[in-house]
């Protein structure tokens, strides 16, 4: 490579720098050659410094060690004027590429010569917007069996919270019902269903946009449909209004991360403002127990100065009404929900993660006079068969809801294993035999989640598992498991099929709740599953393709 073709690509970026006039430096570059303009303008900056005879030796061919000191030189040069107050160099995209093309090619000169290249690499992120997607098809065919109770008296009735309002379509309210029991095997509402498959397609598209050194943005905008799914119509339920498509037949469109972040710099200190990507920033909630994002503000303290691989962080996040709540209709449960959570993160041994996580939400339900018309009058007295369950009442009070999670990952030969428990306290009401509240009770659960995935053949392995009891209550989790549910088993296999593909064979399997209480004398089941679902198997064949 001749030294002329070389410098006269290192010469188009030098345009930014105020030069003062000089005579040639060079007595082998007259004044009327056509380089002269440029080797004197490379020369002036410092760029090229020529031999001790005075002579530029232009005809030569160069060295690598020499064009890669033209480029360390340009790039001290760069890092110089970033670093300074008045920032002269100012250098467009195409620049900044050529500059980091030049830089590559002669990265082990330069590394022998101790060039950074830090400030480059800053300018070349802030100055990019990244756009990545992903699109998921899943064929599914899924089945599922209930159980009957037993009568308790002439009249049995159901004690339960309800996550959507059935009366109204209004979100915003999660209440206490009590409805009638289904204690016959030949009830509607009991009838098995089979073959139900369908179709789920989903595609997302990734934003990431740099704002500044310590300001970023992230969005994520998703479209999904289920076509032939059994369950018509979007959800209502409150928790999960960010994804009211997901069990729909018509297209959904919808926003399901957009927030900023703010690194407090110098200080280990980071701000995270709007549709937070999930409820805390541990990442129990890929394993277990929390999958969904919401409205609300995050921040995040790094502790590794102290702790390595340690983090704290504080989460507010917020549950929203349906936004046009009458004030009868708040006083009777519509009203906006705000949560609190905790979170640790932190390292062990270099080579086991742990975290921990407290959440609590104050007014998370609402038990009013429970009792149902049975043309949903708010007739007082107890709900007669068939009746829609109804809550309402003036005189009501709010039930809290917290929990509690401890979660241990490790690695192991290539397999990676998860191991955790969850506690859950849930403030349930307790009726008297006219169906009026006599009191507040707080149910404690807990389940256990274990899981992990290894290499197998020529693809990956998983299995993921939780065990609950009947008092265990976790609302956060609907796109996973149905709250109805207290066991949990997946198996999958992920198949690579291309670079940026992979096939996923899925089985899952769900059983049911059992009421956690039972009142004989006033003919009552207390359960946190309403439709007395029993056992859900379901099998997955999907398509993953990653852009």
């Amino acid at each position: 490579m001749r030294k002329l073709a070389f410098f006269f690509v290192v010469a188009s970026l030098i345009a930014f720098l105020a030069v003062p006039a000089m005579a040639g430096p060079f007595s082998d570059v007259p004044a009327n050659s056509w380089a002269y303009k440029a080797v004197q303008d490379l020369a002036a900056k410092g760029l090229v410094i020529g031999y001790g005879d005075s002579t530029f030796r232009g005809e030569r061919t160069a060295t690598r060690y020499e064009m890669a000191m033209v480029v360390a030189r340009m790039l001290d040069m760069y890092e110089k004027g970033q670093n300074a107050q008045d920032q002269k160099i100012q250098l467009n995209a195409n620049d900044i590429a050529t500059l980091m093309k030049l830089a590559e090619e002669f990265k082990s000169e330069l590394a022998s010569l101790n060039v950074r290249v830090a400030a480059l690499e800053k300018k070349a992120a802030l100055d990019t917007v990244n756009f990545t997607g992903d699109a998921q098809f899943r064929l599914n065919t899924a089945s599922q069996d209930y159980y009957a109770l037993s009568p308790l008296k002439a009249n049995t009735y159901t004690v339960t919270q309800d996550i959507y309002d059935y009366n109204t379509s209004t979100n915003g309210a999660i209440i206490g019902t009590v409805s009638p029991s289904m204690t016959n095997a030949g009830n509607p509402g009991l009838q098995d269903t089979k073959n139900d498959t369908y179709m789920k397609y989903r595609i997302r598209l990734n934003i990431a946009a740099p704002v500044a050194d310590n300001i970023s943005f992230n969005g994520r905008l998703v479209v999904e449909k289920n076509a032939g799914h059994n369950t018509a119509g979007g959800s209502n339920n409150p928790v999960i209004a960010a994804t009211s498509g997901y069990m729909d037949n018509s297209n959904t469109l919808f926003v399901d991360r957009s927030y900023i972040t703010w690194t407090l710099n110098p200080y280990p200190i980071t701000f995270v403002l709007g549709r937070l990507p999930t409820m805390d920033q541990g990442q129990y909630y890929n394993n277990m127990f929390l999958d969904e994002g919401i409205e609300g503000g995050q921040v995040i303290f790094d502790m590794s100065n102290f702790l390595p691989s340690t983090t704290v962080s504080a989460t507010w996040a917020k549950f929203f009404d349906d936004g046009s709540i009458t004030s009868t209709q708040e006083a009777n449960g519509y009203k906006d929900k705000d949560v609190y959570i905790l979170n640790l993160k932190t390292k062990l041994f270099n080579a086991f993660n742990l975290e921990a996580d407290y959440g609590y939400v104050d007014k998370f339900a609402y038990y009013g006079s429970l009792y149902s018309g049975a043309n949903q009058t708010g007739t007082p007295g107890l709900p007669v068969a068939g009746a829609t369950a109804l809550t309402t009442g003036n005189n009501g009070q709010y039930g809290k809801y917290d929990w509690w999670l401890v979660l241990g990952s490790w690695n192991i030969y290539g397999v990676d294993m998860y191991l955790g428990y969850e506690g859950t306290s849930t403030d349930m009401p307790v009726l008297d035999g006219s169906g009026n509240i006599s009191g507040i009770s707080s149910v404690n659960g807990g389940a256990w989640g274990i899981g992990g995935d290894m290499p197998f053949l020529v693809g990956t392995l998983g299995t993921d598992l939780w065990f609950g009891n009947n008092k265990w209550y976790n609302p956060f989790i609907n796109n996973t498991v149905s709250t109805g549910y207290k066991d949990y088993l997946d198996f999958y296999y992920l198949i690579p099929v291309a670079k940026n593909a992979h096939l996923s064979l899925v089985y899952i399997y769900q059983k049911g709740q059992k009421p956690y209480n039972t009142d004989t004398t006033n003919g009552y089941y207390y359960t946190f599953n309403p439709s007395q679902a029993n056992n859900y198997n379901e099998f997955e064949f999907e398509l993953n393709v990653n852009f």
